[in-house]
């Protein structure tokens, strides 16, 4: 792969809403947002190329990542509709990394009222053990 640059918020702007960039070009810069772990950004580009085998990359890392939001948004991009059981998973990988709010959305999404309660205790707890 090239040694080329990200480019800046402005260019990122420009590629992405303003210029007429090609799918392949949308999908090489999706690659090297990817590779350098800037997630957010390579689905951007992912979406606007409507690149399926990027847009999934983004769903197993935002599964991994226990990043709720960002499976959610990719999950409609591909026009997929979450299963429980991945909502169950992605809360409990948010859980063990301490997103606590991505694990209270995921299971909102998953109908968990029982581990929302449980999360909602133990957050306020934990908030009012640490005041001084």
């Amino acid at each position: 792969m090239s040694a080329r640059k990200l480019p800046d918020y402005r260019l990122k702007q420009k590629i992405l809403y303003i210029d007429n960039t090609g799918d392949n070009n949308l999908i090489n810069y999706g690659d090297l947002f990817l590779a350098e772990g800037k997630i957010p950004d390579a689905f951007d580009f992912y979406k606007k190329a409507k690149y399926s085998e990027g847009i999934d990359k983004i769903i197993t890392t935002a599964m991994n990542t226990g990043d709720t939001m960002l499976y959610g948004q990719a999950m409609k991009a591909l026009n997929k509709e979450p299963v429980l059981a991945d909502w169950e998973k992605i809360g409990q990988k948010a859980i063990a990394l301490k997103k606590y709010f991505f694990a209270k959305f995921a299971w909102e999404k998953a109908g968990k009222r029982e581990e929302i309660n449980s999360l909602l205790k133990n957050m306020e707890a934990g908030s009012n053990g640490n005041e001084k």
